[in-house]
């Protein structure tokens, strides 16, 4: 039997993405998990220099991420401590509760633009009530800080797996989640078909 992850702010947890595919986060946050660009074909770590480690991103996961892709914690020395910083600004979209700011429809998805928020610097945010830095970003007016800044939308490990797994194999580091939150930021979906588990099946 797999032996039970409990989750500790501080705590660094080995991940398998795949069958030959591991990477390492760090439970930056009560809900938020941040992620290094390093990835191993097996769970072995010695030879990583982590004084060179960078963030790969930094997203709020449900409990499935350790439950599912979680293979055990480990200790780590050396990472440089400004890559502890976690990220306090995040874009929230909006949805049809939104009323004088949500542009979407009918015929379009649940979610549809977003403002770019701050949720501070303690260990347990709340996006509920963070302050607004700016509110109805737009694709043409605001496209490095949609690229820039992640969605506050929770992951669960098979759509976290998909991206992870995608950013390795061809570099690509997005949440395909943006193409129908901003519609018209990129335009190499047809190219990057199948996308990821971030979207339901008639959207990938």
């Amino acid at each position: 039997m797999k032996k039970r992850i409990v989750w500790k702010i501080g705590d660094f947890l080995v991940m398998q993405v795949r069958d030959g595919l591991y990477t390492v986060g760090r439970m930056a946050g009560k809900t938020i998990l941040c992620i290094y660009n390093v990835f191993r074909e097996n769970d072995h770590w010695d030879d990583v220099d982590w004084t060179r480690v960078e963030v790969l991103f930094e997203v709020f996961v449900g409990a499935v991420v350790q439950k599912n892709l979680g293979v055990r914690k480990i200790s780590i020395e050396g990472i440089r401590s400004r890559v502890f910083a976690r990220q306090r600004y995040w874009i929230d979209p909006y949805s049809s509760l939104d009323v004088s700011h949500f542009k979407g429809g009918r015929g379009t998805f649940p979610f549809y633009g977003g403002r770019l928020i701050d949720v501070g610097e303690g260990e347990n945010p709340e996006t509920y009530g963070a302050s607004v830095i700016k509110h109805d970003l737009s694709v043409c007016d605001d496209r490095e800080i949609i690229e820039t800044y992640e969605l506050t939308n929770m992951w669960g490990d098979l759509d976290l797996a998909d991206r992870l797994a995608r950013y390795y194999d061809t570099g690509v580091n997005r949440d395909d989640l943006k193409f129908e939150v901003f519609p018209g930021l990129w335009k190499d979906r047809e190219k990057l078909r199948p996308l990821t588990r971030r979207l339901p099946v008639p959207l990938r």
